[in-house]
């Protein structure tokens, strides 16, 4: 996610390519880093949970995204886990919590379903 890397085929995204983002309907942030557009097509289309979220599942579409890590501060009375964000390479959260995820999040997104995207915006697939 850091390197701009497709989380599908792992190559670089172009600086000014845009980028794709699969998650649930208005996230702000993804764990999941960027994809190509092609790769988020076939992802899409292959993926039996992705297919079968329908309307629930969300393209969304930047040309940018800021980084942050998620991480554990503690664990609560009942067994979960606290967490916190924090500013990417912040040296405090190191000594402070235990890196979970790194969070994007995209720039100012256009957003569209999965299925709607995939009928009208996305790049068409070889047979």
């Amino acid at each position: 996610m850091i390197e701009r890397r497709c989380g599908i085929c792992t190559r670089r995204i172009g600086h000014t390519a845009q980028l794709v983002f699969i998650g649930e309907t208005n996230a702000l942030f993804s764990r999941e880093p960027p994809l190509h557009k092609h790769c988020a097509a076939y992802a899409l289309q292959v993926c039996p949970v992705l297919h079968a979220s329908g309307e629930r599942i969300e393209v969304a579409l930047t040309r940018s995204y800021e980084v942050a890590e998620e991480r554990i501060t503690g664990v609560a009375s009942d067994g979960t886990f606290r967490r916190a964000v924090y500013p990417l390479h912040d040296p405090a959260a190191r000594l402070l919590a235990v890196l979970e995820f790194y969070l994007a999040f995209p720039d100012t997104p256009e957003r569209l379903t999965g299925p709607k995207w995939l009928a009208e915006c996305a790049p068409k697939l070889l047979p």
